[in-house]
């Protein structure tokens, strides 16, 4: 049975492109366009990975990430941050709130399927905060 990984990003395009290279790699995907709509549709497709922008209209990121670690049957699925905010301070406010991984846009594909990839099989050692992107 194929991992199910929701995205939740503002920008359609942003969605399409990740859509479609999630796909390629037999994921299958859910998407919505705001932090609100992220939390609904992870109470009802139960995905195995988010990845969740932070600038969001209705509810941002960080809220969504805290709503989702409310919920008893979604508080341990692995959130990665998909953002365009790339000081070190909303990195380590990340990872204090207990993403598995911050990626930063703009972003290689490849290098974002290797992450989600690792986070999933539990392989993921995040960076030190301090220096490179991802």
């Amino acid at each position: 049975m194929p991992k199910t990984i929701l995205i939740a990003d503002d920008d359609p395009t942003i969605i399409k492109l990740l859509q479609v290279n999630l796909e390629m790699e037999g994921y299958t995907v859910v998407c919505a366009y705001d932090g609100h709509d992220a939390v609904e549709q992870a109470q009802v497709e139960h995905p195995d990975l988010v990845l969740l922008d932070i600038m969001m209209p209705r509810m941002d990121g960080w809220a969504a990430r805290e709503a989702l670690s409310a919920i008893p049957g979604l508080k341990d699925t692995p959130v990665i941050f998909l953002s365009a905010r790339a000081q070190q301070a909303d990195l380590r406010r990340g990872y204090e709130a207990g993403v598995a991984a911050y990626v930063t846009k703009p972003f290689d594909p490849t290098e974002l399927l290797d992450i989600i990839e690792r986070v999933l099989d539990g392989n993921y050692e995040r960076p030190p905060l301090g220096g490179g992107r991802l």
